[in-house]
């Protein structure tokens, strides 16, 4: 009872925040449909469309990614958890919990929506003498070189001109090609078992 009463307020939460903040509506980029179920019969299932969440319950046909839990108390334990991210993946990996569908999107959910929703939210806090902003009196001001603001280099500044024509996003920016930019780069090698026990 606890969990499906847990996912109808999530669903609620969500429903009226994809609605009124610009933060979560940002990060809905893509249609899909999420469903989190237990083994002992709950569900709700999650459409996410035209950067809006909305929810109902049971499981959907044509859900993207589904994750099932043992038992709704272990679902509850594990949602309501500040490492229920490291959780659902010990889970996974010791096949108490179950997921159908791409598990990225499992978990690119879970980060996304439930951290956005107020009790997973975590707490600001400022460090305790901090050095937000220059105080004389500090016992550290004196080691902290504070020159006045300028919009171009000196020219006088020969060593500062010479390392900052070195850099490469300033020669970008000047319309300089990339140097030693790779041609047709493939970011995954694809290997076999085989050329891997011969790499060993």
């Amino acid at each position: 009872m606890i969990f499906r009463i847990l996912l109808w307020a999530v669903g609620q939460q969500l429903a009226l925040a994809s609605r009124y903040s610009p933060r979560l509506r940002a990060q809905l980029t893509r249609d899909l449909t999420y469903t989190v179920a237990s083994k002992d019969g709950i569900a709700r299932s999650f459409v996410l469309r035209n950067r809006t969440i909305s929810s109902r319950p049971g499981p959907s046909p044509d859900t993207s990614a589904t994750l099932i839990f043992d038992s709704a108390s272990q679902a509850v334990r594990i949602l309501l958890a500040s490492n229920a991210v490291e959780l659902i993946v010990q889970g996974m990996a010791r096949r108490t919990i179950t997921v159908f569908g791409d598990p990225t999107t499992v978990l690119w959910f879970y980060e996304m929506v439930f951290g956005f929703l107020p009790w997973r939210r975590t707490p600001r806090c400022e460090m305790p003498g901090a050095y937000i902003k220059h105080d004389p009196s500090s016992k550290v001001a004196d080691r902290i070189t504070r020159e006045p603001a300028i919009t171009q280099l000196d020219p006088a500044w020969r060593g500062a001109v010479m390392q900052r024509e070195k850099l490469v996003m300033w020669k970008v920016g000047q319309g300089a090609p990339v140097p030693n930019k790779p041609v047709d780069f493939k970011h995954v090698v694809d290997t076999t078992i085989d050329d891997l026990e011969t790499q060993a």
